[in-house]
């Protein structure tokens, strides 16, 4: 067994306005303070055909406009949406999904339920519920986020 693939973490984000970076970046300062070995990538600068490599991921996803995936989001997202992925091609991962969105739209969250649901369809093994911030909780996306991590 690899002991430094045990011990990384990668935190993948899907961002339009910033928001889901800042939300990565300190899931991966929590991570680090955790002792894993942690890196934060954009999803356009990560290469979805590794993804079936890595031991733990955590995704930080934005839900824009009408339900749509951010802009640095849409390639990984039509990877992942192919019919031909086998059903266990995830089968090792194991991930967690925190959305960012507001609870005053209809879709909200979308993108992270969507994400969170074809994750387990192609064998990902979650390691903690999917994680629903909302911009109007009291606290913001704090309110969700501080209990989750």
């Amino acid at each position: 067994m690899d002991v430094e693939k045990e011990r990384r973490l990668t935190v993948l984000y899907g961002t339009q306005t910033g928001c889901a970076q800042e939300v990565a970046e300190r899931i991966g300062r929590e991570g680090s303070r955790l002792l894993f070995k942690t890196r934060v990538v954009d999803l356009d600068a990560f290469n979805v055909a590794s993804l079936p490599n890595e031991k733990f991921v955590v995704f930080a996803v934005a839900t824009t406009g009408k339900g749509e995936v951010p802009d640095n989001m849409k390639a990984f997202w039509r990877f992942l949406l192919q019919k031909k992925l086998p059903a266990d091609s995830l089968r090792g991962v194991h991930f967690g999904v925190f959305g960012l969105g507001d609870s005053s739209y209809v879709n909200f969250n979308f993108v992270a339920k969507r994400l969170y649901r074809r994750l387990i369809q192609l064998g990902g093994e979650m390691i903690v519920d999917r994680g629903d911030g909302d911009d109007q909780h009291a606290l913001g996306l704090d309110g969700a986020l501080d209990p989750w991590l």
